[in-house]
């Protein structure tokens, strides 16, 4: 008796700190909306709270977007949005990687937000007693001169082969851009190029199809205000495919955006109206008797793109026209939507629509069925169109904690 009653004593004690503990079940439901992160080594570094495979089962819905920045890094925007207990609790954070981060470096960067982003909605659990926090404090230095002048340059050269015993494939691209990026400038210049060679054999005949297309572009924007930019758009290039020489184009453009543009990894709503010049050169005569022309147009370009909780929406509309003919013109369409409809269901389409009255450098005659099988040449039409549209359904276990990395 005398050795069982200390046993029995030890076991309530026991108890009493089990009872204590926190459990998962303490934990808040986080459910995070990013395409570019790691999400196997967020869970297994930041394992306090639940990951919930639904958002709508989520107490902390985090959206994680990001834009390029001038120096060929990302600025990312971490937006909090509390719901259920958290209900009224929102919080917005941004971080800035640059080109010569790691993969790894940036993923601890990111884990680094989202644990001092979720601190303040932690601080209303039972998790608020574990959390400590400190500091590093380094001395505050002036940032360093930059010898390039926010310069960045980048060059680059693919290629890819494939073939069997009738059909051969030899693809190559190549490019070099020199972009400046400033509160006040944004100036982009490219040098590109491509080369396509297929040929096909069928019995004793041998179909090859050849395209290239070398060209420059470039763009010069200034900020004028939180809504409104005005830049310069302007370009050469060759297409054998449009039976194009030369191309030159100059395109003044305005751009005003409903939303201020620090809001636009969330929302924008840009219109953008051009007043363009173009200056064709022609392989073989077109169908309209040139062999080279100048041309005038304008364009007026609307776009809208929303990211939320509920999903993401985006509508690009394009309209333009030449003026020495108003029935030479283009209108585009393209859409794209995303939604969480219920839980674990989810809808997604995709789709684009051209009403197409402005092929101008369409060549006389008709294209042989070389032409038209290998699609070595652009043929006349009033329309095109694509779409793709899915649904998803995912049911059981709300919880997405574990990871398992084997096989």
């Amino acid at each position: 008796m005398s050795r069982i009653f200390p046993l029995f004593i030890l076991l309530i004690f026991a108890s009493t700190l089990i009872s204590q503990e926190i459990t998962k079940n303490d934990a808040p439901n986080l459910y995070i909306d990013c395409r570019s992160c790691d999400m196997n080594y967020i869970r297994t570094e930041l394992d306090y709270v639940n990951y919930v495979i639904d958002r709508n089962d989520a107490d902390l819905f985090v959206m994680i977007t990001w834009q390029s920045t001038g120096g060929d890094g990302r600025k990312y925007t971490m937006t909090l949005d509390g719901r259920h207990g958290f209900a009224g609790l929102r919080d917005s954070l941004t971080y800035v990687t640059d080109q010569e981060m790691s993969d790894d470096e940036i993923r601890e960067k990111t884990l680094k937000w989202l644990q001092l982003g979720t601190v303040r909605f932690l601080n209303y659990t039972p998790l608020a007693d574990d959390i400590n926090i400190s500091f590093n404090k380094n001395t505050v230095m002036e940032q360093p001169e930059d010898k390039w002048d926010y310069w960045v340059f980048q060059s680059s050269l693919n290629g890819w082969f494939d073939g069997q015993s009738t059909y051969n494939n030899l693809n190559s691209h190549w490019s070099f851009l020199a972009r400046r990026t400033t509160e006040a400038w944004k100036l982009r210049f490219q040098l590109r190029g491509s080369y396509n060679e297929e040929r096909f054999t069928i019995g004793e005949d041998e179909y090859v199809s050849i395209r290239r297309n070398p060209g420059f572009n470039s763009m010069v924007v200034k900020s004028i205000s939180d809504h409104f930019s005005l830049g310069l758009r302007a370009g050469a290039f060759i297409s054998t495919y449009s039976n194009l020489d030369q191309a030159i184009w100059v395109n003044p453009t305005l751009e005003y955006n409903i939303f201020p543009y620090q809001e636009s990894t969330r929302r924008e709503f840009r219109f953008q109206y051009v007043l363009g010049w173009n200056m064709n050169d022609y392989h073989e005569t077109t169908i309209y008797d040139q062999n080279e022309e100048q041309l005038l147009k304008e364009a007026l370009e609307i776009d809208f793109e929303l990211h939320e909780a509920w999903g993401s929406a985006e509508l690009n509309i394009e309209g333009s026209h030449y003026f020495h003919d108003l029935k030479k013109n283009r209108l585009d369409f393209r859409g794209e939507i995303s939604l969480k409809i219920l839980k674990g269901f989810s809808y997604s389409i995709y789709g684009g629509y051209s009403l197409i009255h402005d092929q101008l450098s369409l060549p006389k005659g008709e294209a042989s069925q070389e032409d038209i099988l290998l699609q070595t040449q652009e043929l006349e039409t009033q329309y095109s169109y694509w779409g793709s549209m899915g649904i998803s359904y995912t049911f059981g276990s709300i919880y997405n904690n574990i990871v398992n990395p084997r096989f």
